[in-house]
């Protein structure tokens, strides 16, 4: 849940924005759905913890329709979702999005996947790694292992710029960066009522 990263993502600079569907009906008809409202309150208690990031609340789903999300006809995830009418989510998805709006990465589960927010966090770590530092990041790349030089250098500029750099292939090479070079050293030591405060959607 994203709840538990909150306080994380914060003191990265990342803010969090949830945007959510009808897809939960409340009679056989279905034409009455859960509202979002109440969707918050369960995971609130679930996790012991408040979600303090804005959810849009996307009633008819135009918005989700734009990204590629929503599939009406996707019976097989509406009905993982244990809904018989409603919106089908064709999957969950995560945008990554930069400050200059880019869309960076995207993570798209199947309804019947549950979200890894701990791989979403270490994902951030690695743009914000790869930008400062002007690296690239190899798999299961934590802070303080190895980075990847990269193809942009010739040979001699990669000495230059990372002296402790080894070559593993003419096209891998891999240099060691330090905690203090990567995005941890920078993130802000800040109180959890400060990363709360900037997740608000009046901030």
């Amino acid at each position: 849940m994203f709840a538990q990263v909150q306080v994380e993502m914060a003191k990265r600079g990342v803010k969090l924005l949830a945007l959510t569907t009808h897809n939960t009906p409340v009679n056989k008809q279905g034409t009455e759905y859960r509202p979002h409202e109440e969707w918050v309150k369960d995971v609130n208690e679930i996790s012991n913890l408040n979600i303090e990031f804005p959810v849009i609340d996307d009633e008819d789903g135009s918005i989700s329709r734009q990204y590629h999300i929503l599939d009406d006809k996707d019976t097989e995830n509406l009905n993982t979702d244990g809904a018989a009418e409603g919106l089908a989510f064709e999957s969950r998805t995560i945008f990554v999005i930069d400050p200059r709006r880019r869309i960076r990465l995207i993570f798209n589960y199947p309804a019947a996947v549950g979200i890894n927010t701990a791989e979403v966090l270490r994902t951030v770590d690695c743009l914000q790694t790869a930008a400062l530092a002007d690296v690239r990041t190899p798999a299961n790349w934590v802070p303080g292992t190895d980075v990847i030089v990269p193809p942009k250098f010739n040979d001699r500029q990669a000495k230059q710029k990372f002296p402790e750099y080894r070559t593993v292939k003419p096209y891998l090479r891999f240099t060691p960066l330090p905690v203090e070079a990567t995005n941890v050293e920078k993130i802000d030591d800040i109180s959890e009522e400060t990363a709360l405060n900037f997740m608000s959607v009046d901030n």
